[in-house]
C-alpha cells in the first residue's frame, strides 16, 4: 500500500517532506499522512501508542497550515473485508467522526485486492464504471453486494475519501454516481445497526432487565453484539 500511495499522491503532484519527522505528502495547501495499524489497533485506538506517537509528532511541527489542512489515513491490511468492516463499522465510524488533530479516514484492503487495481486517479473512475465479461455493470453488483470484489471496494473506498478524486460533472451517469455511493454505504451501516437493535433485544426479558444486566454471560454476549 505504501508503493501504490506514493505513486498516486506523485501521479496528482503531491510531494513527500522528507525533512520533516512525519512523512507527508502536500501540494501547498493540502497535507496527507499515511499510517498503517494493526486490526487489533482499532480496539482502543484513541489510546494506542502509535496514535500517540503520531500525534506528538504532528504538535511539534507548529505549522498553522498542516494543523488545519492535515488528513490522516488509517490503513488496515486485512484478510477478510467483509468481516473487518462489518465488525469494526461502529469503531470506524467513531474514528472518522472526531475532529481531533486531523481529519480522519479508515481505509480496508487486501494484498490481492491492491494488486488488481493501478495507483491513477483515472483508473479508479473508470474502474467503478466498467463492465466484467458478461456486460454487467460493476457498480449494479456492488449495489447488490458491496464485498462482491476487494478490489472494487478498496477502489470505492480511495475514490470517496481521497478528497482531491472528484466526479465529473459532464456525464449524467456521474452526476448520480457519487449519492448512489454514499447511499449505499449508509445504507449498509443503518442495516447493522437495526440487526444489532434486534440481537440485543432477543437478550432481555422486559420484567427483569435490571438483573439480566448483572449476569456476566449477558453482559459477555452484549459486547460481542456492539463489538468495539
Amino acid at each position: 500500500m505504501n508503493d501504490f500511495l506514493h505513486k498516486m499522491m506523485e501521479s496528482e503532484g503531491y510531494v513527500l517532506r522528507e525533512n520533516l519527522s512525519l512523512k507527508i505528502f502536500e501540494n501547498g495547501y493540502e497535507f496527507f499522512i499515511f499510517k498503517h495499524f494493526e486490526i487489533d489497533e482499532l480496539k482502543d485506538f484513541f489510546k494506542s501508542e502509535k496514535l500517540d506517537c503520531l500525534i506528538s509528532e504532528f504538535q511539534k511541527l507548529d505549522d498553522d497550515k498542516i494543523n488545519k489542512n492535515t488528513s490522516l489515513f488509517v490503513l488496515i491490511k486485512v484478510k477478510n473485508i467483509q468481516e473487518v468492516y462489518k465488525h469494526y463499522l461502529n469503531k470506524t465510524m467513531t474514528i472518522e467522526e472526531d475532529e481531533y488533530y486531523f481529519r480522519k479516514y479508515v481505509i480496508f484492503y487486501t494484498e490481492d485486492g491492491l494488486s488488481k487495481i493501478d495507483p491513477n486517479t483515472q483508473f479508479l473512475l473508470d474502474y467503478i464504471q466498467s463492465d466484467d465479461s458478461k456486460n454487467e455493470s460493476l457498480f449494479d453488483k456492488f449495489e447488490n453486494n458491496m464485498f462482491f470484489s476487494d478490489s472494487y471496494f478498496i477502489a470505492m473506498q480511495l475514490i470517496i475519501k481521497l478528497p482531491f478524486i472528484s466526479l465529473p460533472h459532464s456525464d449524467a451517469r456521474f452526476e448520480t454516481i457519487e449519492d448512489r455511493i454514499k447511499s449505499r454505504m449508509e445504507t449498509s451501516e443503518l442495516v447493522e445497526q437495526e440487526q444489532q437493535v434486534n440481537e440485543i433485544l432477543k437478550l432481555f426479558n422486559n420484567d427483569n432487565i435490571g438483573e439480566q444486566l448483572e449476569d456476566s454471560d449477558i453482559l459477555d454476549e452484549l459486547n460481542q453484539i456492539l463489538g468495539d
